[in-house]
């Protein structure tokens, strides 16, 4: 079944307190777990998948109840639509970069346009996690991509300017960029 939706959900956990949620998150399945490595420290970042939103909003009591609370400071729920496959469950690399753009209100099927157009060549260099766009809050754009480390990550990048396509010019349809580093925790459906 085509993976249409997906949720992810940021948690920010109490300093000291990262290896007690770890801990109570080994329990959940189908879902990408990750700590942030560089970025907002003391976050974790969890990601779903659903064929439809229904699915998706049925499923989010259930997440949010395991969610260990007692050491949370901060929950943050987005709902996407997902507009590039998501790559399978598996084994990817060992760190994940988050990208995630907030565009102007008129700007986000331009952002969406030119980033598609752009991907099938820059994908050729490395695979994609997913690429999403916000159904609630400010229009935002994100994707997800696994690498190997920090040292490919860099080696890939450069090869994408050095050949014109990348990044894709959408500087104009953007009013904020965000950037973290992600490593998989050890049950994560995606690491």
């Amino acid at each position: 079944m085509a993976m249409s939706y997906a949720e992810t959900v940021f948690l920010d956990v109490q300093v000291g307190h990262v290896p007690q949620v770890v801990s109570a998150l080994s329990c959940l399945e189908e879902t990408g777990a990750w700590v942030t490595e560089i970025g907002r420290l003391n976050r974790i970042t969890l990601f779903r998948t659903a064929g439809t939103y229904d699915e998706l909003l049925e499923g989010r009591p259930e997440l949010l109840a395991s969610l260990p609370h007692e050491h949370l400071v901060r929950v943050e729920v987005t709902s996407w639509h997902v507009i590039t496959p998501v790559a399978e469950p598996g084994t990817y690399g060992g760190v994940y970069e988050w990208r995630c753009y907030e565009a102007t209100p008129d700007g986000m099927a331009d952002l969406e346009e030119r980033f598609l157009a752009a991907a099938p060549e820059r994908t050729e260099l490395s695979s994609l996690t997913c690429t999403l766009v916000s159904l609630e809050g400010a229009p935002r754009f994100a994707h997800l991509w696994p690498y190997a480390d920090l040292n490919q990550r860099a080696e890939v990048r450069a090869a994408a300017v050095a050949k014109g396509t990348w990044p894709p010019k959408v500087a104009p349809f953007l009013t904020q960029m965000d950037n973290e580093i992600l490593v998989p925790l050890p049950g994560s459906a995606w690491r």
